[in-house]
């Protein structure tokens, strides 16, 4: 097969499975194959089994990874339960181990493809909170209550600020959408660059193509973007939003201030004012102010799972963003059985590998192997204090959200 049927043939599938619409699968498509970040099984001429996968950058302006997003992942259902996508998958990490990317990363629809996916060596690894506000809130007023604790003088300025505040919805005309998207991926790229010292993470770092994809498939999907700008004609919010029959659900909110987050809030409201309201928070601070950080209180969900590639480019960036971890751990390789050890110091991360005779037997039983560091890499940063006690390694704390939901 050429890489045209390829690329129709695949789409095809994902239509079939999936149950997208044309313009949608073709926007897809159109923005992210590259036959040589894909897997596919063909049979008869036909393709009954394929992924896509897509590069996506991790980290800040100082540091940075390469993660793998796999998506589309399908198979004709006269062909499942043969063990072919488990193939492809280990195919694709075969093949990636030394592309420069360091983990593959997916979002699960559902327990049941959680389960599938951690038998193929994935580990929970990102998170969204959940915010339900019932259809009578009113934000403008939870935002006068938060404003009234403040001292009255400073409560007069971000008052003024607040009025001050235009709230905007991004227009469907082709021309005027991709002047206003200059601005939002603008904005929307420099909140995810911006990493306070208090909040060291794993964020993703979209391209500007990636955001204006992401625009393109919101109204695709029948979704509508929010901005506020304030009286410096600079924005200060952006908003992804999609309604349902009972539910007006934001999936994607950048604000640069709690002024800003109540304003795109109670507008989006007063566009559905008979609908309750679903918030999805990711566990980065994205909100001057508003520390979105995890918390008890909150309702964290399993959102994506990863799967190592390369251990230690992953080590070495977490070691250049801490600088004051000192650890050693010795991880086993299942495949060769060879033993290699991790030593982070000064913001530095050294290994080297080992041979079996040169280690005591108590270390080759307490040597970890990738997935367990996964694990340990990837934990819920609000998990208890015992593995970091221990080992001396924090988590990551890793942040997906690619506005394609």
């Amino acid at each position: 097969m050429n890489e045209i049927e390829i690329k129709e043939g695949m789409m095809r599938l994902w239509k079939e499975t999936f149950h997208d619409s044309e313009e949608y699968v073709r926007l897809v498509f159109d923005a992210f194959f590259n036959i040589e970040m894909v897997e596919y099984e063909e049979i008869d001429g036909n393709i009954v089994a394929a992924l896509l996968a897509v590069p996506y950058y991790f980290g800040n302006s100082s540091h940075q990874l390469k993660g793998l997003y796999l998506c589309g992942l399908s198979t004709d259902p006269a062909y499942r339960k043969h063990g072919i996508m488990g193939g492809l998958i280990e195919r694709l990490a075969s093949r990636m181990k030394n592309s420069g990317h360091s983990f593959m990363f997916l979002i699960p629809a559902d327990e049941e493809l959680q389960r599938y996916y951690r038998d193929r060596r994935f580990v929970n690894a990102f998170y969204r909170s959940v915010e339900r506000f019932t259809s009578s809130h009113d934000f403008a007023l939870e935002n006068l209550h938060v404003l009234n604790k403040e001292d009255s003088r400073i409560k007069n300025i971000k008052q003024r600020y607040c009025e001050r505040l235009i709230c905007r919805r991004i227009s469907s005309d082709e021309e005027l959408l991709l002047s206003e998207a200059r601005l939002l991926t603008d904005y929307i790229r420099k909140r995810e660059n911006y990493r306070p010292d208090s909040c060291r993470h794993l964020g993703i770092l979209h391209t500007t193509c990636e955001l204006i994809t992401a625009i393109k498939e919101c109204f695709v999907s029948g979704g509508r973007i929010y901005y506020c700008i304030n009286s410096d004609d600079k924005v200060t919010g952006v908003g992804f939003v999609y309604a349902g029959n009972d539910e007006v659900t934001v999936y994607c909110l950048h604000v640069s201030d709690r002024c800003s987050y109540y304003r795109l809030l109670g507008e989006i409201k007063n566009d559905y004012p008979d609908l309750g309201l679903k918030l999805y928070s990711y566990p980065i601070r994205n909100i001057i102010g508003i520390d979105n950080k995890y918390s008890p209180a909150r309702n964290y969900e399993v959102y994506g799972m990863a799967r190592i590639l390369n251990l230690y480019e992953i080590l070495k960036f977490q070691a250049e963003e801490r600088h004051d971890l000192k650890y050693s751990i010795l991880v086993k390789n299942e495949e060769n059985n060879i033993l290699t050890r991790f030593v982070a110091e000064n913001g530095s991360l050294v290994s080297s590998q080992l041979k079996t005779d040169t280690v005591s037997q108590n270390q080759i039983l307490e040597a970890m192997d990738d997935r367990e560091v996964a694990s340990i890499l990837f934990r819920r940063p609000d998990s208890d204090h015992i593995v970091e006690e221990v080992l001396e390694i924090p988590p990551l704390g890793g942040s997906i959200n690619l506005m394609l939901d």
